[in-house]
Order: structure tokens, then sequence, then C-alpha cells
């Protein structure tokens, strides 16, 4: 027997064939039914070397030192079959990306999409619901729609500041009233106004607003009316955007509603340098006070105890911004109320039409989500 290079092929690597081997050659019948063996060392020439019997030399080419292959796996034609018993398979894909495997970055198995979860979290709307829940949109519209009537008319004379105050403290005390009610129908102690101290801070800041009426009053003499005007749109257009809409808020105002006020009050300080009295400019100074920091919250605690009574709310005040601007603008008035029943009824139903097509997937390719234990002593 002789020690000659045989070339080891397997199915996925590349082979060719030497056109000068004779049948007989390529062919490596054992007559001797002996098995024959791999020499897993290295022939004469460096190469990887298997042991054939006599008179049989298997064709000379590259071999490969990685991969060992027992010569009972070649086929009858000399080459290596498909599926070789000798080589080692890869190791079963694992999704752990902190130890290194034999697969590409973007590989998965066919399991990937059986963690596949659609639209689990997508919460069916009913329109009545929906209806109630627009009522805090309307709310806030028309009671800017009633500020700007009521400025208006102020502008123009059909009110006066004597008027306006008067109808504004009433209005006031009679939201005080109800408010403590309301905390006793609630039962919420905790949230009950300590009376005192709201007079004398209700009483200081009347007269220091009262004061500052006359330098308030002219404070954009300057400056053009169109720009004051176009400020002031873009200030109550803040206000719309920036407002509060929840209702968990009963006492204080928080961000982003500290933005929507802060707004509302410079758009009240620009209208108010308009006007001629400055008994005129404290009436509406206080009024837009009132209107933009404790109706709100008012409307809050409305909503919290009867979604009924806040929708009638939105009603009323729809209602009563349309008669006001009917004296003003009709297109104005019709305008408001056709954005009104959009948002109140038209909004909500196309919500609901447009849920059908949501399609909202989560599986493995989501981000982990820690689990965070809070252990109390």
């Amino acid at each position: 027997m002789k020690i000659v290079p045989t070339r080891i092929g397997v199915s996925f690597l590349s082979r060719r064939r030497e056109t000068s081997a004779s049948p007989a050659t390529s062919a490596g019948t054992n007559t001797n039914n002996t098995p024959a063996q791999l020499h897993l060392g290295n022939g004469p020439s460096g190469r990887s070397s298997t042991l054939v019997p006599d008179g049989h030399a298997g064709a000379d080419a590259t071999c490969w030192p990685e991969l060992y292959l027992p010569t009972s796996a070649l086929a009858s034609d000399g080459t290596a079959g498909r599926r070789p018993t000798g080589v080692r398979g890869r190791r079963p894909w694992r999704k752990l990306l902190y130890i290194k495997q034999e697969y590409p970055d973007d590989y998965v198995d066919e399991t990937f999409l059986m963690e596949l979860q659609k639209n689990t979290n997508v919460r069916m709307y009913d329109y009545s619901i929906v209806v109630m829940q627009t009522a805090v949109v309307t709310q806030h519209i028309s009671s800017i729609m009633v500020f700007i009537a009521v400025f208006i008319s102020l502008y123009r004379g059909s009110l006066t500041g004597q008027v306006l105050l008067w109808c504004s403290s009433v209005s006031t005390l009679f939201g005080f009233v109800f408010w403590d009610l309301l905390n006793m129908y609630l039962r919420t102690p905790e949230q009950r106004i300590v009376r005192f101290k709201l007079i004398k801070g209700a009483v200081l800041f009347a007269l220091l607003l009262f004061g500052l009426s006359p330098i308030l009053r002219t404070l954009t003499e300057d400056t053009s009316s169109d720009t004051i005007w176009a400020m002031t749109v873009i200030f109550f257009c803040v206000n719309l955007a920036f407002h509060d809409y929840s209702t968990g808020n009963l006492t204080n105002i928080r961000f982003p509603g500290s933005v929507s006020l802060n707004a509302a009050v410079l758009g009240s300080v620009l209208l108010a340098s308009q006007l001629n009295s400055n008994l005129s400019v404290f009436a509406f100074l206080a009024f837009a006070l009132k209107w933009f920091a404790l109706f709100p919250i008012f409307r809050r605690y409305l909503k919290r105890i009867s979604a009924a009574a806040s929708m009638a709310m939105a009603i009323v005040l729809a209602l009563v911004a349309a008669a006001m601007f009917l004296y003003i603008s009709r297109a104005i008035a019709m305008l408001h109320v056709f954005i009104t029943l959009f948002i109140t009824f038209g909004c909500p139903l196309w919500l609901i039409w447009v849920q059908r097509y949501k399609n909202e997937m989560h599986g493995p390719w989501d981000e982990a989500r820690p689990i965070v234990h809070h252990y109390y002593l």
C-alpha cells in the first residue's frame, strides 16, 4: 500500500475533476473488501493523505485540512456524498446576543413569527362615549368665543365695564357656592377651599389689578392695531392648543395648562390696552382671570360628577357664543355652530371609522420592558 493525496469534496464546496484521470482510477474500488481508513497526519507534500490499497491511486487535488471525512463516505465515483457522516453540523440558533454564533446578525429561525400578536392593546370605542368626551373641547372653544364677544361689546361701547364687573362678581360668587356643594357631595375635605385665605388673596389681587389698570391701558399706545390683533390671535391659538383637557386636575394649574393660562392672560392684556377707560380695563382683566383660571376647574368638577351635566354645559356655552356673535357677525356665528357640530358628532364617527384600519403588531422584535418591583418596608 502507498500513501497518495486524496481530494475531499463537500456538497457546498466547489470541486473540479481531473480530466486526465482514468475511469478505473477514479472508481477507487476495493477488491479486498477492506474498508479504507483516513490518515489524520500530513503526507510528504504537506497535505492530508488517505491510505488506499495498492494499485489504486486517488486524483491529486487540493485538500481541506479542517474537514476530515472517512473514505467510507465516498461515493462510487470517488467523490464525497451529499451529507457526510463525519461533518459536524452547526449548533442550533439561540436568541442570545452575548454569545458568538455561526449565523449572521440578521438571522431568524422558523419560530420567529410564532410570537406575533396583532391589535392586543387596541381599544374599541363606543360612539356615545366618544361624543360625551368631546364636550371638554367644545366647552373651551365656546368659552374663547364668549370672551372675544365680551371684548368686542366693550370695545364698541354696547357693554360697560361696570355691568361686566357686577356680572362677573355675581357669577364668581355663584361658582364658589356650587364648588362647596360639589366638595360636600364628593366628600373630599382635603380639597375644600379655605375661605378666609381665598377672600384675602382675592381682595389683594383686585386692589393690585385696579392700581395697574392705567398702566395696562396705555401699554401698547405705540403699537399698531394690526400687530395687536395678530398677536392676540396667536396667543389664543396657543391657549387652545395647550389647554389641559384632562379631568384629574381639580385644585391647581399644571403644565401644559400653565402655558395655556399665560397665553390667555397675555392676549387679554393686549386686548385690554385697546379699551378707553380704566374701569373697563380693570373689569375686563378681572373677568379674564376668572374665565381662564377658575372656570376650567369648575368645568372639570362638573364633568367628574356627571357627564350629562358636562354635555349640557357645552350646549349652553355653544348657544351663548352663537347668540352673542349674531349681533357681531352672522358668518362667524354660523361657522362656530358648524365647528361645534363637527367636533361633537363628526369627529367621533371619523375616529370609529378609521379604527378598523388600525394594525398594531407586537413580537420578539420589540424592546424588552424591565419589570420593576417596589418593596415597601
